[in-house]
């Protein structure tokens, strides 16, 4: 237990020294404290007075808290978490303030305001997501984002490599079609992929927004499924859910 105690120790302070903080997003507004009980992963942690908070804006690798198979970075997000936090957190509670599995939603920051989101998007340590209405300090998330995909950092060392599997996914793909029924908008791509606006965020678009992406290069980022299909359905397998246009851009030819 000591030598493990003394691991990440070592990966905390190496995680500290090897990516300084930049694209630092400030805190707008008041702030409150809480003491820290203990981290559960790169965006997930439990306070001393029981509540469990999921930071809002940021996706990190996951953890297999079973089998130990993790995801690439993963540990170094939990670490790097554990480290900006300390014994307390300063937080803002987000405009939805709970998800369905009863974690309070926060935007989280340091003594100094700066967020701690934005430090693990710009160490690459994780994704930049927008899950509205709670889309405060998107556009500073994702400059922070922008800085750790220039210089390839952590996540950003290697292209993002789209799979066919239910969870978090980054893809880029050109648009083949776009349809709109009573679920919302249905932009397939060459991939056994479709993604998926769905109604309650169809009014962050355009319908010109939206047919404008057909036959463009896209990057779309969100959670996806894999549809039950039967042998004859002509539908794509996999649907990937998006819900705010940060998560929805063209790829220009320089990226």
């Amino acid at each position: 237990m000591l030598i493990q105690k003394k691991r990440q120790a070592l990966l905390a302070l190496f995680l500290c020294l090897s990516f300084p903080s930049h694209g630092q997003c400030l805190a707008e507004g008041d702030l409150q404290v809480a003491q820290v009980k203990r981290g559960i992963d790169g965006d997930t942690l439990h306070l001393h007075d029981g509540r469990k908070v999921r930071l809002v804006g940021v996706n990190t690798p996951e953890l297999d808290h079973e089998h130990g198979h993790h995801e690439p970075f993963a540990l170094e997000a939990k670490q790097r978490l554990a480290a900006l936090a300390g014994d307390q957190v300063y937080w803002q509670r987000a405009q939805e303030s709970e998800d369905r599995y009863g974690r309070k939603l926060y935007y989280l920051f340091t003594k100094d305001r700066a967020s701690i989101a934005s430090q693990l998007l710009s160490d690459g340590l994780g994704y930049r997501i927008a899950v509205p209405p709670n889309v405060r300090y998107q556009d500073c998330f994702a400059e922070s984002e922008q800085l750790a995909r220039d210089a390839k950092r952590g996540l950003w060392q290697h292209p993002t490599q789209w799979q066919p599997q239910a969870g978090f996914a980054v893809a880029r793909s050109k648009l083949t079609s776009v349809t709109h029924n009573r679920g919302g908008w249905w932009l397939e791509t060459e991939r056994d992929l479709v993604i998926n606006i769905p109604r309650y965020a169809e009014h962050y678009w355009t319908e010109k927004d939206i047919f404008y992406l057909q036959g463009k290069v896209i990057e779309a980022r969100g959670w996806q499924y894999q549809r039950n299909n039967r042998p004859k359905d002509r539908f794509k397998s996999i649907v990937l859910t998006v819900k705010h246009p940060q998560d929805l851009r063209r790829i220009e030819s320089s990226d």
